[in-house]
C-alpha cells in the first residue's frame, strides 16, 4: 500500500495513495495509523481521494482507526472519499 504521512496544524494525514484498497494491504495502513498515534496524534485524517474500491475488510479497519483514535481522546476524519467508496461507508 502506498500512503504518504504529513503533519499539518495539529493533525496528521495519512494519505492513501493506492486505488484499490483490500484486505492484504490493511496491515500497512493499521500500523502506520498506530505509529502516529503513539507518536501523540490525535487528529487524524485519512485522505481517500485517490481509492476508488474498498471491501469490507476495510471498512472494519477504518473503525478500528477510529476506536483507536477516539480511545486516546482524538478523532478521525475522512477526507474526499470518492462516490463508490462514500457509498460502501454510509452503508455501514
Amino acid at each position: 500500500m502506498d500512503l504518504s504521512v504529513e503533519n499539518r496544524g495539529g493533525a496528521t494525514v495519512i494519505r492513501v495513495k493506492t486505488a484499490r484498497v483490500i484486505y492484504p494491504l490493511l496491515p500497512t495502513l493499521i500500523d502506520t495509523t498506530r505509529q502516529q498515534i503513539d507518536g501523540g496524534t490525535r487528529s487524524l485524517i485519512l485522505d481517500l481521494q485517490e481509492v476508488s474500491y474498498i471491501d469490507s475488510a476495510t471498512i472494519g479497519c477504518i473503525m478500528d482507526i477510529h476506536r483507536l483514535a477516539v480511545g486516546v481522546g482524538g478523532a478521525l476524519y475522512l477526507l474526499a472519499p470518492q462516490a463508490r467508496v462514500e457509498t460502501m461507508l454510509s452503508m455501514a
